[in-house]
């Protein structure tokens, strides 16, 4: 009889469309809600779901708390199945992800993100699905308004000249979404690559910096102009207060030249909210005329598995789905970035011209990611609030920022 009663509940069960062995998987995004990569996670995980009715998938979009809420799971060694990496996938999250090597479409891994990946034995852990490779973004009407031409902008201080045509003609130079204190984080990783790494002449501080030397001069130099160009009224006003979907609906409304995101998706998102505007993208500005302009490159939309997820096989199931030709292209292209798999294109849309424009412009890795000890992110954006409050003082936020690194420095 109890035979029975459970074979009938099954059968129910399976009627009404459930399943008795139901797989229940999160991800973890570590990007805004308001992102339009989400939106094709989403789409993508909602497919997958209708061909197999017996797995479950939960997307949560954590944005800027991905990070913490990570280090906290880490120290628990309980993790989602699965997340994206936000740039770290082999420094930080390697110990805690499966080996991706020998995945099928591991072999058409794009040349463009291998190195931000990779280890020295060619070991990684993730599917990378775009190829992030970003500058900063503009709102093309207002420049031209205001009578600024991006092409005449190679150094910080040709940047500076620029602002001041902008807010001449009354629109704020540049937006910061600074509520998360992340956006503001953005700048030290500008400046860091081109007064650090990109200028020859800053050989020396380079070299000491991979070996645990904090360059404190030229980091003094990156903050005192952080405090110039907020005295100069560069800056949106409520640029501690202000989101990041407001500082991309003010780019889009065209109130802002700049705004102080570093990835192209913020284009993409600002077509969201004006699909009649007009946008682009200088590379990184140089320290001085004698150095190169460059730009960014690393992980955007990189999935990797947690190795003792009792879901594994099934996670890495729908790994080998999202790794399907539709699907690559659907997500690098909802955030305007190149693809991750060589099988197939993107459509990069309206930054299509600019990664014409700039195919041979040199491009580094994210500073903090290759460059500093794990854990420095926090920190810049922690310095970036208070420096642009006026609750830090250069001196200490330089202190603070060098405090922090020898200490993690140590750690590794």
């Amino acid at each position: 009889m109890k035979r029975m009663l459970i074979a009938m509940a099954l059968a129910v069960t399976m009627f009404l469309g459930g399943s008795a062995l139901a797989v229940d998987l999160t991800m973890i995004l570590s990007m805004q809600t308001t992102e339009p990569a989400v939106t094709a996670f989403e789409e993508i995980a909602d497919e997958y779901m209708s061909e197999n009715r017996d797995v479950d998938i939960e997307i949560i979009a954590l944005g800027s708390e991905t990070e913490a809420v990570l280090k906290t799971r880490m120290a628990a060694n309980d993790l989602s199945d699965m997340w994206s990496t936000h740039g770290w996938s082999y420094m930080r999250y390697r110990e805690y992800l499966e080996p991706m090597q020998n995945q099928p479409w591991a072999k058409d891994v794009s040349p463009l993100i291998k190195p931000a990946i990779e280890g020295p034995d060619g070991d990684f852990y993730v599917l990378p699905m775009d190829v992030e490779i970003s500058g900063i973004s503009y709102n093309a009407e207002v420049l031209e308004k205001a009578g600024v031409n991006p092409d005449d902008i190679h150094s910080w201080a040709d940047l500076a000249k620029a602002f001041d045509k902008l807010k001449a003609a009354g629109v704020v130079p540049m937006s910061i979404g600074g509520k998360d204190i992340h956006p503001l984080g953005y700048y030290f990783l500008w400046c860091g690559q081109s007064y650090i790494v990109a200028d020859p002449n800053a050989k020396d501080d380079f070299e000491g910096l991979l070996k645990g030397t904090f360059p404190k001069e030229k980091w003094r130099e990156i903050i005192e102009m952080l405090v110039d160009f907020r005295d100069r009224g560069y800056f949106n006003v409520n640029a501690v207060t202000s989101s990041h979907s407001e500082s991309i609906m003010e780019m889009a409304r065209g109130t802002t030249g700049f705004v102080m995101q570093a990835s192209n998706s913020t284009i993409v998102e600002a077509l969201t909210y004006n699909p009649n505007g007009k946008y682009g993208f200088i590379p990184i500005p140089a320290a001085n005329q004698d150095a190169e302009m460059s730009l960014m490159t690393g992980e955007r939309a990189a999935i990797g598995v947690w190795k003792d997820s009792r879901n594994k096989e099934e996670a890495l199931k729908f790994i080998a789905y999202l790794a399907k030709p539709e699907n690559i292209y659907k997500v690098a292209s909802s955030g305007g970035n190149p693809a991750g798999l060589t099988v197939t294109t993107s459509d990069t849309g309206a930054l299509a011209p600019y990664y014409a424009k700039y195919a041979n412009t040199t491009t580094y890795p994210v500073f903090d990611r290759a460059y500093l000890p794990s854990g420095m992110w926090d920190t810049l954006g922690t310095v970036g609030a208070g420096i642009l409050s006026g609750g830090m003082s250069i001196e200490e936020g330089v202190t603070k920022t060098e405090a922090e690194f020898n200490r993690l420095y140590h750690q590794q």
